[in-house]
């Protein structure tokens, strides 16, 4: 019986050990979602966001692969920020805003803003 429960406990810590949590946060895709999709009446780009999904900013298999509107916002979002100040909202909330604020001033390969790309109705992370 011992010999079971070791195996057991084993077994669960291996499975604990090898599962990866994902780096994409829900108030990410809250805020990116009231920023701009709500009230928008581009049909199209919103039904764009709303099949996209996570893959708004990531991409592949992992979600530690992003596409390049993703490594823009990136660049301004991190996961440890947010787990700091995460407790007051109202931070939390600007912390997102400005972030994907900046990262609209980003540029795409075609040389264009995503800021741009977004207002002209645009897909940003194609």
């Amino acid at each position: 019986m011992k010999k079971v429960c070791v195996t057991v406990v084993l077994g669960l810590l291996a499975v604990a050990f090898c599962m990866q949590t994902a780096t994409a946060l829900p108030p990410f895709q809250k805020e990116w979602k009231a920023k701009y999709t709500e009230g928008n009446s581009n049909t199209k780009f919103v039904e764009a966001a709303e099949t996209a999904k996570c893959n708004v900013c990531h991409m592949g298999t992992s979600k530690k692969d992003h596409n390049p509107y993703g490594k823009a916002v990136k660049k301004y979002l991190t996961k440890a920020k947010y787990n700091e100040i995460k407790e007051d909202a109202e931070a939390a909330k600007k912390y997102i805003v400005e972030g994907l604020s900046k990262a609209e001033g980003e540029k795409n390969a075609a040389g264009k803003t995503y800021g741009d790309v977004i207002k002209a109705g645009g897909i940003p992370w194609e």
